[in-house]
């Protein structure tokens, strides 16, 4: 398991305090233990000789060696006890318990009983053997020194006249190996059990860091995930401490942020679709306005031209059938001039073109009054509300306004537009709005064979079907152009998304079309798509309807293996 930096820094600290504070007990009590067992000891040996001193006054008095030496036996059996012994005034050992060879330190020529070399009992070095309430406080009758006995080794020497000094003096050796012995084995037990506590304070710390850090790296990953905007996990901390307050508030606060970013999300996107139709409504008034107006300019003198080329044809034809029938006689009375305006005339000839040119006058008229029609059947302009149109004639008005587009295009040959027209029943829609749609479909259809390379026998080709789908009309438009990136299919509805270049493309056409289809007609608008094969969209309307209720809608795109032909 990886450990927080945190739970790091918290376990080390913990260890290290407790280490400083079990170390300190450890050399305090270690001091204390060797303070009590050295007072201990002295206040032992105190007894023992205080004991001996007292029945060793009487045994001296009845001169009863004898029972004194068994009386120094027993003591010296004591634990802790180095030796016992009773010596006169002069050094003269009188009973023991050395046995049969004396150390070379108790010899009659080298000892000096009573410790006339000891120091004095409040000496701070014997403190730690003084301060036993056990131990006899009379600093003028006991002594104590330290010796080191060949034989025996390191003791601590207490020395007690016997009736002042008159009849001798008794001396106590407590074993002090024995005591630094014991005082080992205490430490070593402490060091032990210590290292037990250390080694208990370690594990619960680790556990009880563990239990604090483990919620605390759960907000930290939480609030990590918060950063990158990833609200679809929770963190879950039961407690009902600090922690558990602050996660239950960050989540609740996320939940917050959450609904605010939707919040906020959705009102971009409602604006930016507003936008989008505000500014499509602009140029689609502006441009409706326009191709009225010009519409109408040209109507006007176009229809002058077409009710007068009747009476033209006729007054034309009168005035031919008269040179006619009267050409024969006219030589009779030609005139040189005459003659040579009629050679330089070639009357002829103008009688037979004459004809031509006002049929010609004639079909250029119509056509100009088709176009003229077109443009007034595009715009829609009269009929902004639902009515029952044709849709073949809004299809024929967008490839009338795009002729211009379809002959522009260089490939080895011309596009070839194929109609595949069903007869459909009249259809109840915004008419003027559908235009919009079909101009923008076939507009991307163009734009989609420019940017492809055609090589023979391939020819751009875009294809039109129309045709009935149970209660709604379908209508498909396919081209066979460079098609739709994958990468970007899922955003060719959304708005202001565009692949042209700046100042080609405002992304609007297709987010548009897709409102007018789903949104205003309760249709469906998808699309089938292979790079470098070609795209099909297709338009489903109801054939009938009530006005709509205007509602948020999804996006439906298909990707299909391969394009139906």
């Amino acid at each position: 398991m990886k450990l927080s930096s945190l739970f790091r820094k918290t376990l080390l600290c913990q260890t290290l305090l407790f280490g400083v504070v079990v170390g300190s007990l450890s050399l305090t009590s270690a001091y204390s233990l060797r303070w009590y067992l050295a007072g201990e000891y002295a206040s032992r040996g105190s007894a023992i000789a205080s004991s001996v001193s007292g029945a060793a006054s009487d045994f001296l008095a009845d001169d009863s060696s004898t029972a004194l030496q068994v009386l120094l036996d027993e003591f010296a059996d004591l634990q802790g006890v180095a030796y016992v012994l009773v010596a006169t005034a002069e050094g003269q050992l009188i009973a023991h318990t050395f046995g049969e060879e004396i150390p070379e330190e108790f010899q009659a020529n080298q000892f000096i009983p009573g410790n006339p070399q000891a120091a004095d009992g409040s000496d701070r070095r014997f403190r730690r053997f003084t301060h036993s309430p056990n131990f006899e406080k009379d600093y003028g009758k006991t002594t104590i020194a330290y010796r080191q006995i060949k034989a025996v080794g390191y003791v601590i020497d207490i020395a007690l006249p016997i009736q002042g000094g008159t009849q001798g003096y008794v001396h106590v050796g407590m074993d002090q190996i024995r005591m630094i012995q014991q005082i080992r084995s205490a430490a070593s037990l402490q060091l032990w059990v210590t290292l037990g506590l250390l080694i208990v304070s370690i594990i619960a710390t680790y556990v009880m860091v563990q239990r604090i850090s483990q919620p605390l790296n759960q907000l930290t990953e939480y609030a990590k995930r918060l950063a990158n905007r990833d609200f679809s996990t929770s963190v879950h901390i039961p407690s009902q401490d600090e922690v558990g307050l602050l996660a239950t508030t960050m989540q609740s606060m996320a939940t917050d942020i959450q609904a605010f970013i939707h919040q906020l999300e959705t009102t971009l996107s409602e604006l930016q679709h507003t936008q989008s139709q505000l500014i499509q409504s602009e140029k689609m008034a502006g441009l409706g306005q326009l191709v009225a107006g010009v519409a109408h300019e040209i109507n006007n003198p176009i229809s002058f031209i077409a009710c007068n080329i009747n009476y033209a044809e006729v007054y034309a034809m009168q005035l031919m059938g008269l040179v006619a029938y009267q050409h024969p006689e006219l030589s009779t009375y030609q005139t040189l001039e005459l003659k040579e305006a009629l050679d330089e005339m070639d009357v002829d000839f103008v009688m037979a073109d004459f004809p031509k040119v006002l049929g010609s006058m004639r079909l250029g008229t119509e056509r100009i009054r088709e176009i003229v029609a077109s443009l007034r059947n595009f715009s829609r302009l009269d009929e902004a509300e639902y009515k029952t149109v044709d849709i073949h004639e809004g299809i024929d008005s967008a490839l009338m306004i795009l002729n211009d587009r379809l002959k522009s295009i260089r490939t080895p040959t011309s596009v070839e537009v194929v109609k595949e027209y069903s007869n459909l029943p009249a259809v109840t829609c915004y008419a003027g709005q559908l235009n919009q749609v079909f101009l923008c479909l076939l507009t991307n259809a163009l734009d989609a064979l420019s940017a492809r390379t055609f090589t023979l026998p391939d020819s751009p080709q875009i294809r039109i079907k129309t045709g009935l789908n149970g209660d709604s009309v379908e209508i498909l438009i396919q081209d066979n152009g460079c098609g739709i990136d994958p990468a970007i299919a899922p955003r060719v509805f959304d708005p202001f998304f565009t692949t042209k270049a700046i100042g080609k493309g405002t992304g609007l056409g297709l987010s548009i079309s897709y409102q007018i289809v789903v949104q205003h007609h309760q249709g469906n608008l998808t699309y089938q798509s292979v790079p470098e094969q070609g795209t099909i969209f297709t338009i489903q309307i109801p054939l009938s309807q009530q006005e709509p209720i205007l509602q948020p809608v999804k996006v439906l795109v298909s990707q299909p293996a391969s394009l139906k032909q």
